[in-house]
């Protein structure tokens, strides 16, 4: 009888120390992931789901970490397995609509993406990506659409008026690029293709000065942008 109790004692205590080291590093890979070390979270959390497969913590930020390390079949094969643990965790169908957009897969990221908005409505990166989605499918009324719905939910997303006002420069409204992507340079991004595109809106409405304020502006910002140098070229040999 002793002995039997000392063998449950021992289980217990195992099992103990188990868990409490699967919370440990959990706690490291999301630790890691907040710190930008995909790489490092990847590998507690691949340990975590050794001991404990169905952790949806841990599936759902191993996905995560694959869309940011640009492994997005992992990515799809992670939070898959996420998804199905937790059906109405609305970001686990957002970001694997999202690895799915990045897989060319469109009509999987609309069917996921589609669901997540069920679930929740007022996330403004649903609607950026589904207009990614119609963008590249050539939809662009549906694009433009769900570009603006991400607008009224985040004005201040400086991507987003980015990616609506390219998708009027390729239609060729440079005047409505013009407005939308001047509000996004008042927010000062650090990122030289916005400053980019404004300038092509202004270099097709005909203003050259301010076309080359901007391409310069993008130079600063990121001075081997190759786009902007060629562009800025092009203006002074007009």
């Amino acid at each position: 009888m002793k002995k039997n109790n000392l063998f449950l004692l021992l289980f217990l205590f195992l099992l103990l120390s188990f868990n409490i080291l699967a919370s440990s590093q959990l706690e490291q890979g999301i630790e890691e992931y907040n710190k930008s070390n995909y790489t490092l979270a990847i590998d507690y959390l691949t340990d975590v789901l050794l001991e404990e497969g169905n952790n949806f913590t841990a599936q759902y930020y191993l996905g995560l970490s694959y869309i940011k390390l640009g492994e997005y079949e992992l990515a799809q094969n992670a939070l898959e397995i996420a998804r199905d643990l937790s059906p109405q965790h609305y970001k686990v169908h957002l970001n694997l609509g999202r690895a799915y957009y990045n897989l060319r897969d469109y009509q999987k990221a609309l069917e996921a993406l589609e669901r997540a908005e069920e679930i929740e409505n007022g996330d403004a990166q649903i609607y950026n990506i589904m207009g990614l989605v119609h963008m590249d499918l050539k939809n662009h009324e549906k694009a433009i659409e769900n570009f603006k719905k991400a607008i009224d939910l985040n004005p201040g997303n400086y991507y987003v008026l980015n990616n609506l006002g390219y998708l009027y420069i390729l239609n060729n409204q440079y005047a409505e690029a013009r407005g939308v992507l001047e509000k996004a340079v008042n927010l000062n991004p650090p990122v030289a293709y916005i400053y980019n595109n404004l300038a092509i809106s202004y270099e097709n409405l005909g203003d050259y000065e301010k076309a080359s304020q901007y391409y310069l502006k993008a130079l600063e910002v990121d001075p081997g942008y190759e786009k902007a140098k060629i562009n800025l070229q092009r203006i002074k040999n007009k």
